[in-house]
């Protein structure tokens, strides 16, 4: 558990979406500045750790998101920049042109889950948000925010996955 909750950590400066005080660990994202509301996330369903080498790759997750955001008739924005190195595998994203509207964001809901995403949590405030988890990967999207932009990010928490970050986060230094 604690190395998931690094990597989570890590990936917060990494791609800079996930807040300070929030942790993700068994599929479950959660404050750990006190209960299951703090910055607004409530659990859904307790979601178990992944089997081992189960759930899609690095490209099936990048393929799937953009397939998912396409189904809910979402337009791309600017792409974020690839990650390189050993986070290469670790990092798979879709950014949209701007928020979607409610019925747009319930039909993404409904494409992920049809391509194998769990549902394990929700936040209303400040932004919309809903994370995610299908095998290995752990999904935030994000709708509006700082960026006014819809954002999905899906991290790998497997062990080079998590070393990866690790490392990143010491070559990088305390602020990113």
């Amino acid at each position: 558990m604690g190395g998931t909750k690094w990597a989570a950590g890590v990936a917060a400066g990494v791609v800079g979406l996930v807040g300070a005080g929030v942790a993700v660990a068994g599929g479950l994202l959660w404050s750990t500045g006190g209960d299951d509301t703090d910055h607004g996330w409530f659990r859904v369903r307790e979601i178990g750790p992944a089997a081992a080498g189960g759930g899609p790759s690095r490209a099936e997750a990048q393929a799937g998101l953009a397939d998912a955001a396409a189904a809910a008739g979402l337009t791309p924005g600017t792409p974020r920049a690839a990650q390189e190195g050993d986070l290469a595998d670790c990092v798979a994203d879709w950014t949209g042109s701007g928020p979607a509207d409610p019925g747009r964001w319930r039909a993404l809901e409904a494409a992920l889950t049809e391509r194998g995403w769990q549902v394990a949590s929700r936040r209303r405030d400040p932004a919309p948000a809903t994370s995610l988890k299908n095998g290995p990967w752990d999904l935030v999207v994000t709708n509006g925010g700082l960026l006014d932009t819809l954002s999905l990010v899906a991290l790998s928490n497997t062990p080079p996955c998590e070393e990866a970050f690790r490392r990143d986060a010491e070559t990088r230094g305390p602020r990113g």
